[in-house]
């Protein structure tokens, strides 16, 4: 088939396919095939390509008038495919991309139609955004179009509401109404608008007539109780509220706060003329449709009375708590609550709430004048005083408080001289305790001087006598020493008789050579070391030494020992004094548990030195 054929049957694709095979084998095609091409492309919405052929047409011949009806009419479509394609976005709630799209439109080829559409969903989208001006410019644009478009002129009396232009908006509704006299949106437009000029009878009059045009619909009823609510009928505003409500307005917040405020009012009404239960309940419901969070705290105050007055004394209190906790700074709710406990003998409570109302409002003579009251219930007479005194500052001829301040200061110059007689004859006890504490502590002082002196003559004794023990245990051990020496020295030169005595050994050898070299000038022995077993001794201390290899002990023999070897009870080095165990501690050791040096030490009396012993753990 030719592509004239396939474009006659609809089969576009198929058309373009044919003259693009064509194309191929001769690539110069005919305007007249151009053209179809670019028809084929616009049929299937491929604009812009359809608008490139139209162009390689014009370029080759500028007055193919063919083409130039071609090349406008895609201009046409593809604002109109730009408008579709923002419409879409506007209806998904895109309303930032449809603005953008809808700025895309070609208004210099687009129908007027076309731009009628734009302008007037444009102004619906400022509207969404809240950019009034804006959307009043599109309304205006639209109806230069259509100057009789019925939609078109609510939306802009919609928008001049909204920017507080109220004549204007009322002149725009009323031209809806005289075209569609049921349109119920603009008779709640205009209800609204006659109620924000204040001329709530004439919207009272607009809405009986919505109402009557869609009774199940809640907005003509919402508008309404406004209306009436502000004429001060507040029993009309309820039915009217209670109507928007059942007609489906709940999730209204405008109306909840109306319809709250009516209910208050109502609640005010009926607490003034003693109807508390009554009131009570619309305070309630009051509360439940505003916010929870931050309810009035005088909504609160006064549902407190209601309850108060209805019996309800604990349910009233913590309403009254509720209101301070939303405003701190409410004075009614503090003085009520402060005389509530002064009545119930609550007189701290009372004092607390009564000082938060005083500070609120100072001035207030009688709320300051039940706070000295509340000092004086509690016994607390200065603070009650001072407090009739500042009332009687505000007021001098407050006269319950100048009767209340005359008793209590009789009473407070009685118990001052009471108190004075108290306080001296206390003085007098005091000072007579203290001079019998006195006596004693100089009593005690001299007993304990005594005992001191005796002690320390005690002590003395004690020092002597143990110092005489020790000596005769020394020289006791000190004689069995000798006698075990003696007894050991015998049965060694007895044995030594017995039996031939070997060769010397090479020590033993050593150590006479060591004494053969000492030297000795005068009388007096000369202080040396010699040499025992490969060890150095000094030459008083051999004999110990020997004593030692006797005993069958090869010890190594040293001069200094540790603490631990010296302490009592022992055993103790072998060879040592054990009545002077403290002279073979090292120097510096010594000085460091006797605090003197070892010169030092043997200079002291004998008990002194047992003393001294006893301190370390040497004795």
């Amino acid at each position: 088939m030719n592509p004239a054929e396939l474009y006659n049957d609809g089969k576009y694709d198929d058309c373009i396919k044919r003259i693009e095979e064509m194309e191929v084998s001769d690539p110069g095609l005919t305007p007249q095939l151009l053209n179809l091409k670019g028809v084929c492309k616009m049929r299937t919405s491929k604009v812009d390509e359809a608008m490139e052929l139209f162009d390689r047409v014009l370029k080759v011949d500028p007055e193919n008038g063919e083409a130039v009806a071609n090349k406008e009419g895609s201009l046409i479509l593809k604002a109109s495919l730009m408008a579709d394609a923002a419409n879409k976005q506007f209806r998904a709630g895109d309303y930032a991309g449809a603005l953008k799209s809808y700025e895309l439109v070609d208004f210099s080829v687009a129908s007027p139609e076309l731009k009628f559409q734009v302008c007037n969903n444009k102004g619906a989208i400022y509207m969404q955004q809240r950019k009034v001006p804006d959307a009043l410019r599109q309304f205006d644009a639209a109806l230069e179009i259509q100057p009789l478009n019925v939609d078109t002129i609510h939306n802009k009396a919609t928008a001049l509401k909204g920017v507080g232009r109220m004549e204007e908006a009322l002149v725009a509704f009323d031209q809806c109404l005289a075209a569609q006299p049921e349109f119920y949106s603009a008779m709640c437009g205009k209800i609204e608008t006659l109620n924000a000029l204040s001329r709530f009878s004439e919207a009272v009059v607009v809405a009986d007539s919505a109402i009557k045009a869609k009774p199940d619909e809640y907005r003509a009823y919402a508008d309404r109780g406004f209306a009436n609510l502000k004429q001060h009928k507040i029993d009309e505003a309820l039915s009217d509220f209670d109507g928007a409500m059942k007609h489906g307005s709940k999730q209204s917040g405008e109306l909840m706060k109306v319809y709250a405020l009516a209910l208050i009012l109502k609640a005010d009404s009926l607490l003034n003329t003693g109807r508390y239960h009554e009131a009570s309940e619309m305070y309630e419901k009051a509360l439940s449709l505003g916010d929870a969070d931050k309810p009035a705290a005088g909504v609160l105050f006064n549902h407190s009375l209601a309850l108060l007055h209805s019996g309800k004394k604990d349910e009233s209190m913590l309403e009254m708590e509720h209101c301070v906790e939303v405003d701190p700074a409410f004075f009614s709710a503090w003085a009520a609550m402060g005389l509530t406990h002064l009545q119930n003998g609550r007189f701290a409570k009372a004092i607390t709430c009564l000082e938060k109302a005083t500070q609120i409002k100072p001035e207030e003579v009688e709320v300051g004048y039940h706070l000295g009251v509340a000092f004086l219930k509690s016994n607390d007479l200065d603070a009650a005083v001072e407090q009739f005194k500042k009332v009687l500052q505000l007021d001098p001829n407050h006269v319950a408080s100048q009767k209340a301040l005359a008793l209590l200061e009789s009473s407070l110059a009685y118990r001052n001289k009471e108190k004075a007689q108290a306080e001296e004859a206390e003085r007098a006890r005091m000072a007579e305790v203290e001079a019998r504490a006195a006596a004693e502590v100089e009593a005690k002082a001299k007993k304990a001087a005594a005992e001191a002196k005796i002690a320390a003559e005690i002590a003395a004794k004690e020092a002597d006598e143990a110092a005489a023990a020790e000596a005769a245990k020394i020289a006791k051990e000190a004689e069995e020493a000798r006698v075990e020496a003696a007894k050991i020295a015998a049965e060694k030169k007895a044995l030594e008789e017995a039996t031939p005595p070997p060769p010397p050994t090479e020590e033993e050898s050593n150590l006479q050579g060591a004494f053969e070299d000492l030297t000795v000038g005068g009388d007096q022995p000369v202080a040396v070391t010699k040499a025992y077993r490969g060890k150095t001794v000094d030459e008083e201390d051999i004999g110990a030494a020997l004593m030692d290899e006797v005993d069958g002990d090869a010890c190594l023999i040293q001069m200094d020992f540790s603490l631990e070897e010296l302490k009592y009870p022992g055993p103790y080095p072998k060879g040592i004094r054990v009545d002077r165990r403290e002279q073979y501690l090292p120097d510096e050791l010594f000085r460091e548990m006797f605090k003197m040096s070892k010169d030092e030490f043997y200079e002291l009396r004998k008990w002194r030195q047992v003393a001294k012993k006893k301190e370390v753990g040497m004795w």
